[in-house]
């Protein structure tokens, strides 16, 4: 019988006070909350080195265009004059991706694949191309929804729709053939009065906002 009551003690002994469970979990806490800024800060450079390669296969897509036809993908009549947001009547920009994939002949008559993907992964930025349509996906899985084209061929387009404001490199030129726009992870357009704008993501100046 007493052998039984030392044998409890003992297991009772071996484990852990109330206290000592606090601590632990005290500790875990502390270090989870030094770790997250760490590793929102990885995840970031993440997003932002895919935007990057997104941008990169964007802009080369419309330069080999532009050598094969001597203009830009366009859908009007006739060709337009001035730089211009490219979107159709519902506000969809994935026509101009469309084209650009050899998928319509509106401009690409030749339907030449100057954009190529496949459907992007889970959680990353990507091209993705169908039998049909080209959209190009930022790291949320959002289409980009913003899309201005140098019509006029001055090698810059005008961003932030709008004119030059003192200070502000959002409307800078952009001195590339397109300006590309995604909302970024709250999938809202924002507004500069509200600064809600500031997580979207372009490929002007710099692709990425604090």
């Amino acid at each position: 019988m007493k052998a039984k009551t030392h044998l409890s003690q003992n297991k009772l002994r071996g484990g852990f006070t109330l206290v000592e469970m606090l601590v632990v979990i005290g500790m875990i806490a502390a270090l989870a909350g030094i770790s997250f800024p760490v590793y929102r800060s990885i995840q970031k450079k993440v997003e932002m080195r895919q935007l990057q390669m997104l941008v990169t296969s964007m802009d080369r897509a419309v330069d080999n265009f532009e050598t094969e036809y001597n203009y830009l993908p366009y859908f009007a009549s006739s060709y337009p004059t001035a730089d211009s947001n490219y979107k159709d009547s519902t506000g969809d920009v994935s026509k101009f991706f469309t084209e650009l994939a050899g998928l319509t002949t509106i401009s690409n008559f030749k339907q030449i694949k100057f954009l190529e993907g496949s459907a992007p992964k889970s959680g990353s930025a990507g091209i993705e191309v169908t039998a049909t349509s080209a959209k190009i996906i930022d790291p949320w899985g959002n289409e980009f929804q913003r899309l201005r084209v140098d019509y006029d061929h001055s090698g810059t387009v005008q961003w932030h729709y709008g004119g030059l404001i003192a200070g502000c490199e959002d409307y800078d030129p952009v001195y590339k053939k397109i300006g590309l726009v995604s909302f970024g992870p709250d999938g809202k357009a924002g507004s500069w009065a509200g600064g809600d704008h500031l997580d979207n993501l372009h490929n002007h100046p710099t692709p990425w906002h604090d």
